[in-house]
């Protein structure tokens, strides 16, 4: 857990405003609500639609309040306790802030070093965090082995992506870490490309990137698989991305700087003739958002830390040709790292 007794003293305090940072430090998952994190003590604030829940499911310690009114719940606790700057994170809309500002008997700052602060805490996965991706991962991995007798040539990339989502939901997912990607042939050249209604012809490459989700925490895998055949081009490719994954994982331990492992992974595709193919960060960190920090980018100095889980997801794509991508979820460990994802990566032609 965070410690952010440099922002609170006897005149200061934490709001936590956004809802991931609120379910991290209560453990109430709410849309919306406060946290006041205090010299003097914690409060979760939540309206009528979380109140019951939270009763039950916040963190022990943390006082739970029924929000009618912020501008005097707020301030009577601003009050009773001398509070003259209330720190909150940078996330939050300008507009936001200014509210806060009308309303609370005190100054509001977005405070970037405390964002930050957050975000790397965050980052560090409990082995009960880890468990919970581990969890969301199989539950991805069980939709994905059932998509592999679905998917054949006739079928659209919509049908595919709408498959592999009711698969994951089915098997007990929240919901999708993200929009599912499916995409296929010239497609597949889109790294973000949107499922449509293009249907899946023999000799096709397919991009399927997805997730699940299990209790607040996601996971996030690429499969490229062949439809019918493939040409030596294709293999060719596939053989290197691969390579060029392997290579990045290995990379991965605590102290190693994010822009090591990416170089790791970008040097063998551009030594490989594909300089430019290669058009998006190495990967990113994973936990109760599908985007977290660290980034595994060329322009990181960040150095990875025990207990973060990051992708690594090289990919070339060739434009209006083909692309492939290979995704896997790792753990930073002290002398090693742990592969969360069990999903084989040798080429699969369906």
């Amino acid at each position: 857990m965070i410690n952010l007794d440099s922002y609170i003293s006897s005149s200061s305090a934490v709001l936590i405003c956004t809802e991931v940072n609120r379910f991290y430090l209560s453990g109430m998952k709410s849309s919306d609500g406060y946290m006041l994190l205090s010299a003097v003590g914690s409060f979760l604030l939540v309206d009528g639609r979380y109140y019951e829940a939270a009763t039950k499911k916040t963190y022990s310690g943390i006082k739970v309040i029924l929000l009618e009114r912020l501008s005097k719940q707020l301030n009577d606790l601003i009050n009773r306790f001398g509070i003259k700057t209330l720190y909150t994170e940078t996330q939050i809309t300008v507009s936001h802030l200014a509210t806060l500002n009308s309303i609370i008997n005190c100054t509001v700052e977005a405070n970037q070093a405390l964002t930050e602060e957050l975000l790397v805490a965050r980052s560090v996965k409990s082995e009960e965090e880890i468990e919970k991706i581990i969890h969301a991962q199989r539950i991805a991995e069980a939709a994905y082995s059932e998509a592999l007798n679905f998917i054949k040539a006739g079928r659209s990339e919509r049908e595919i992506a709408l498959f592999l989502d009711y698969e994951m939901q089915k098997r007990g997912s929240e919901g999708v870490s993200f929009e599912t990607i499916a995409v296929s042939g010239e497609n597949s050249s889109l790294p973000h490309g949107v499922p449509g209604d293009r249907v899946l012809q023999n000799g096709d490459f397919l991009t399927l990137d997805f997730g699940a989700v299990y209790c607040g925490y996601h996971s996030d895998m690429t499969r490229t698989v062949a439809i019918g055949g493939v040409s030596e081009k294709m293999q060719g490719v596939y053989e290197l991305v691969l390579k060029a994954q392997s290579a990045a994982i290995e990379k991965i331990i605590e102290g190693v700087s994010c822009k090591a492992v990416d170089a790791a992974a970008r040097d063998i595709i551009t030594k490989a003739g594909f300089a430019g193919c290669f058009n998006h960060s190495t990967g990113h960190g994973v936990g109760l958002e599908i985007h977290e920090y660290p980034r595994l980018s060329n322009r990181s100095d960040d150095k990875l830390k025990n207990g973060q889980v990051v992708t690594v997801e090289p990919g070339v794509y060739l434009q209006g040709v083909f692309g492939v991508r290979i995704e896997d979820m790792i753990v930073t460990r002290k002398n090693t790292r742990q592969n969360l994802t069990n999903a084989p990566k040798t080429l699969i032609i369906l």
